[in-house]
């Protein structure tokens, strides 16, 4: 390609005055950002954001009214039990108390084996026996 041509002139506007076009009517939009956030939308959304808080409040207390206590359970004492207890009952649960204090590892196994865990599922028959009869 030749130099020649790429001869580009650059306009010379020296000694020209600069004039702004007179026949059009070129303004820049105006955001009027007070009208954006009007006084009457303002009052609209914080009388909305106190009947949410208003709601919230009245929904949590009537939650809290609403619940009940617990009964408290308390245990009958033997005087009042009117349940026979069986004398092996009161026999295995007077050798349970029967425990050494000792932390050492021979008294550990000694109350082990003195434990006796064979009775143990007639009991829990004779338990669940007792609650299929109540639930029927």
């Amino acid at each position: 390609m030749n130099g020649d041509q790429h001869n580009i002139k650059t306009p010379d506007f020296e000694g020209e005055e600069m004039k702004m076009p007179e026949n059009t009517d070129m303004q820049p939009p105006v955001h009027d950002e007070s009208r954006l956030l009007s006084g009457p939308l303002l009052l609209v959304l914080a009388l909305l954001l106190v009947a949410i808080l208003a709601g919230l409040y009245y929904w949590f207390t009537t939650l809290e009214s609403n619940t009940q206590p617990l009964p408290t359970i308390e245990r009958p004492t033997r005087e009042a039990n009117n349940e026979p207890e069986s004398t092996t009952a009161e026999a295995q649960a007077d050798t349970m108390m029967a425990t050494s204090p000792s932390d050492e590892l021979s008294a550990i196994e000694a109350d082990i084996e003195a434990t006796d865990l064979e009775s143990l599922d007639a009991e829990l028959n004779a338990i669940e026996a007792e609650f299929d009869a109540a639930v029927e």
